[in-house]
Parts: structure tokens; sequence; C-alpha cells
């Protein structure tokens, strides 16, 4: 079978949308976009390790084990997936990206109590770091694109304000 490509996609596909992404993104979303695929490696990594500690025999419960395992795997899949996310300035990725670091920060306090300094800190930083760089890339409200033009006052209608030409401003309602 020969492979057919659309005339609208490129070849690349998603991979080259999210090079394209690369290109233009901003520096702070960048940032969030590199500290979420390092939070995403370190998941897939630690997931991995949980399942492969699961075949051994010195653990009270495998079951246990293994679950947890397979569930940081699934969850680096969706960080990794917020981070693709990010780079590509989708709104609908803001508020979870949002949310997962926002559940890290109790876990990392809870780390630095128990003296796990090596894990807590990177843990309590990074997050940190996304939520700052979120907000410095206007992470928070719609962009131009995602409401279909620049934003407009509540209320305003879209004619109201516009220049007709003659140096006069219409003040009401457009009329045909």
């Amino acid at each position: 079978m020969g492979s057919t490509s659309r005339p609208d996609r490129p070849a690349g596909g998603r991979f080259e949308e999210l090079r394209e992404a690369a290109r233009t993104a901003s520096v702070p979303a960048w940032v969030a976009s590199i500290l979420l695929a390092a939070e995403a490696l370190v998941l897939l990594a630690l997931g991995v390790l949980q399942v492969l500690r699961g075949f051994g025999s010195d653990l009270d419960d495998v079951g246990r084990a293994e679950t947890g395992g397979v569930l940081a795997i699934v969850g680096a899949a969706g960080v990794a997936l917020l981070a693709a996310g990010v780079l590509r300035r989708g709104a609908s990725y803001r508020s979870p990206t949002l949310l997962v670091q926002i559940l890290c920060l109790p876990v990392a306090w809870g780390l630095l109590q128990a003296g796990d300094y090596g894990y807590g800190i990177p843990l309590l930083v990074a997050p940190l770091v996304i939520v700052v760089a979120l907000l410095a890339a206007g992470g928070f409200g719609p962009s131009a694109s995602d409401t279909g033009g620049p934003p407009t006052r509540a209320g305003q209608d879209e004619h109201e304000g516009a220049d007709r030409g003659d140096g006069r401003v219409p003040r009401g309602p457009r009329r045909p």
C-alpha cells in the first residue's frame, strides 16, 4: 500500500506542527514545556522502575507496586501531552497544567518535612517555575486565536468604536 498525503497537512503531521510551535514559542512557553517534558521523563523512568521492582521477591504487595508503576507511566504520558500543548500555546492545556503543578506542591512539602531534600526541592522548584512561566507567557485568559479575534469589552458590539472612514465613530449597533 502506498502512502497518501493530504494537501492541507504537512508530511510530518503532528511532529511538524510541534516543530513549528517550538520555532515560534516564547521563552516562557519554552521553559514551561521543557520542565514539563523533564517531569514526564522522570515519571516515566520511575514508573518503569516501579513495574520492574514489582517482579522482585522483596515486596509485600506486588499488586500495589505494579499498579503504582502503571499509573506513573500513564501520568507521564499525560504530562508529556501537557508539555506539547503548552508549547503550542493551546488554551485548553493551561488549566490541567496548573492543576498538576499545584498538586505537586503538597507532595513536595511533605518530602521536605520528612527530610528528603533530594526529591522535595526539585518537586517544589519545578512546579513554581512552570506556574511563573505560564503567567509570563500569558498563561491565563484566551488568546486572540481562541476567541476568533482581538478581545473586546463585555457587551460591546463588534462594530462599535470602528471608524467608518468619514471620521465619525458609530455609537450604536451598525445598521445595514
